[in-house]
């Protein structure tokens, strides 16, 4: 609690302390705007293809294509295209911005710590993609190909049409799409008892393939002192994956198949009410099907799980946006979500059915949210911002057993950006957040090649945070940057995996827990060195996650927290060749997954990937990819107490994954 205890103190004097700091810029001479703007210019060296090319070149900034969680308001990524959110909801940032020619995009907006006007969406760094007014019309082939050494080969393609005129724009893609296992390859296993004792070594193989089609249109065009968006897609993708173990007495066999089909229709109208204020509403509805099935045969036992789950979601959003000055925006929002979940899935050891709880269920869930939220620009170095959300739920649940539950949470948000030295900028923010609930966590599930299959869970609830969060950066130069983010969470309910009566598991709230994180970013530019147009990106992130374990009680990590996670990426742009090159790599990470019954550590070390990218014409470009990784590391000890947590056995894995190459071509005409 200390550090939001500091912030609280900070949210509270610094803006007294702003005085001194305008002093100092008038001295200085110093301009202070809460929007860069960057103009085609400064992308033409690396020669991008489309506004995704040109956001992930942006300086200080890492592209966040939000939360895969019910609901519209938490799910936002942090870019906007014309200052809006995508219509859809599950057609991804990423996606959009992939779209979208480079020759459409007359600017790109970074917008550090909220500016009167903009949807910040609960983000400090917010990109706004503005597009020109000029009519085009537009067509593009993209062709992709990955090579798996030793297999699969995965070839995937897609058409785009785009057409833009007066305000009217309207395009649709289709193609096929792929399903990638990047960790799939050779390896060996070994097995020892509880004493240490190896008592077998068995040969890993495991393979994978899958694909599928999609498509997707979308128009928008001014109507009624407005503009009116609708965006609708629909894909089908299959996955299949075979992992074996042998050894020179036994035999284990593991497979696993999915089949998705999904579904979505987006609408978003917009208004002037006012030279003042704004409304805006959206339609959203998800639709997806999933099958799978599951199968492991160890030695003569032979287990199957099956799925067949269906789940949708419905969204009506309104937001009503004033804006009384230039220095003040008001925005207030109302949001109705219903979600559903039917599930049905059966659990087999030799044809013998095994009983699950919440093996069979439905779940429906009617949301509502209220909001309202300022943000004030004090002065041209000093943005405040403080507002509320307050969110109801019901949620029931039928099938093998029945349940109702109703929650109600606030969530308050306080935040400032201050630009307090030329070039610095301090962001703080204390902020209540409600994680959202994964349906899927309600019906039992499984993990039959990590020896895991979980019940279902009633009384699962939301996880809560209160975060504090201060933010410190430098521009360095215009392509420059130096971040250091220090963050405390105070987090209750903690989701994990608890246990079960007859032993069982199942995911569920294990207590209350924290997190402190530390986390520097460094953009740099190695013109001074002698690599002209050369670029350094450095990340470095510390996570400490703690909870107190609901079997032994005593402390240990939060599963899948990483305690550590690191990447750098060096790029240069080479104009006089008209290529682009570079390497990312990532050093190493740690992954723990706790369980009452076992405990799981992924661990990777010296991910690489180098790049190349060639630009026969404005209109021609090709891409190659060469990633290779060092041998990745699964340990597992498994307990035959749970309490105790002694060791039954413990097995140590190492996987030599396939390299892989990934080749692009593009074409726009």
């Amino acid at each position: 609690m200390k550090l939001h205890l500091v912030l609280l103190v900070l949210l509270a004097v610094l803006p007294g302390l702003t005085v001194q700091a305008q002093e100092l810029e008038k001295q200085q001479g110093v301009a202070r705007d809460a929007v860069l703007v960057y103009n085609p210019d400064f992308f033409a060296a690396s020669s991008p293809a489309t506004a995704e090319d040109m956001v992930e070149r942006l300086p200080g900034f890492q592209l966040d294509n939000g939360d895969n969680v019910r609901g519209f308001a938490g799910a936002g990524g942090n870019v906007l295209i014309d200052g809006a959110r995508p219509a859809s909801k599950t057609d991804n940032v990423s996606s959009v911005l992939g779209r979208i020619q480079a020759g459409r995009v007359s600017h790109v907006e970074l917008i550090r710590g909220g500016a009167p006007g903009i949807d910040m969406q609960g983000h400090s760094v917010v990109a706004n993609v503005i597009l020109s007014d000029e009519a085009t019309r537009q067509q593009s082939l993209l062709a992709r190909t990955y090579f798996f050494e030793g297999g699969p080969t995965l070839p995937s393609g897609r058409y785009e049409f785009s057409s833009s005129d007066n305000g009217t724009n309207w395009g649709f893609n289709i193609g096929r799409s792929l399903s990638i296992n990047d960790s799939t390859g050779t390896g060996t296993l070994v097995r020892r008892d509880g004493s240490g004792q190896v008592t077998d070594i068995e040969q890993r193989e495991n393979k994978f393939d899958g694909g599928g089609w999609s498509g997707r249109a979308d128009w928008a065009a001014p109507v009624a002192a407005g503009r009116l968006e609708i965006t609708g897609g629909a894909s089908i993708n299959d996955f299949e994956e075979w992992t074996q173990y042998v050894a020179p007495t036994s035999q284990r066999h593991f497979d696993f198949a999915q089949e998705n089909r999904d579904a979505d229709l987006g609408v978003r109208a917009e208004r002037n009410l006012s030279e003042t204020m704004t409304l805006e509403a959206r339609l959203i509805q998800n639709q997806r099907r999933i099958e799978s099935a599951s199968s492991a045969l160890m030695g003569t036992t032979l287990q199957r799980f099956n799925t067949e789950r269906e789940t949708g979601e419905s969204i009506v959003r309104s937001v009503l946006r004033w804006q009384p000055t230039d220095r003040m925006k008001v925005e207030s929002s109302a949001e109705l979500a219903y979600n559903v979940l039917d599930t049905e899935q059966n659990f087999t050891v030799d044809g013998q059915n095994v009983a699950l709880p919440q093996s069979t269920t439905k779940v429906n869930e009617l949301r509502t949210e209220i909001a309202a939220i300022a943000t004030w620009q004090r002065s041209d170095s000093l943005t405040l911002e403080a507002g509320a959300r307050l969110e109801r739920s019901r949620i029931r649940q039928s099938g093998t057993a029945s349940a109702e539950r109703s929650f109600f949470y606030p969530k308050p948000r306080l935040a400032m950006t201050w630009d307090f030295i030329e070039n610095h900028q301090l962001r703080l923010r204390l902020e209540r957040e409600l994680g959202q609930l994964n349906f899927n966590d309600f019906a039992a599930s499984s993990s039959l090649t990590n020896n895991e299959v979980l019940g279902g869970n009633l009384d699962l609830r939301p996880e809560q945070r209160w975060v504090s969060e201060a933010v410190l950066e430098r521009r360095l130069s215009a392509d420059a940057v130096l971040s250091l983010t220090l963050r405390h969470d105070e987090i209750s309910h903690v989701v994990d995996v608890l246990p079960l009566e007859d032993g069982l598991t199942a995911i569920g709230n294990i207590g209350d827990g924290s997190l402190d994180r530390v986390e520097l970013d460094l953009r740099l530019p190695l013109d001074r060195i002698g690599l002209s147009g050369g670029r350094l990106t450095l990340n470095a992130r510390y996570d400490h996650a703690r909870v107190n374990d609901p079997t032994t009680g005593r402390e240990r990590q939060i599963s899948d927290v990483r305690p550590f996670t690191g990447s750098a990426n060096f790029e240069q742009d080479l104009p006089t060749w008209n290529l682009v090159w570079g390497l990312d790599y990532t050093p190493y990470f740690r992954e723990t997954t706790f369980n009452p019954d076992q405990r799981r550590d992924v661990e990777l070390r010296h991910y690489l990937t180098a790049f190349g990218e060639y630009t026969f014409s404005d209109s021609f470009t090709a891409r190659v990819e060469y990633t290779v990784w060092d041998d990745f590391r699964i340990n597992r000890q498994s307990w035959s107490d749970r309490v105790m947590q002694t060791i039954a056995f413990s097995e140590q894995e190492r996987v030599n994954p396939r390299n892989f190459i990934q080749m692009r071509l593009r074409k726009t005409f």
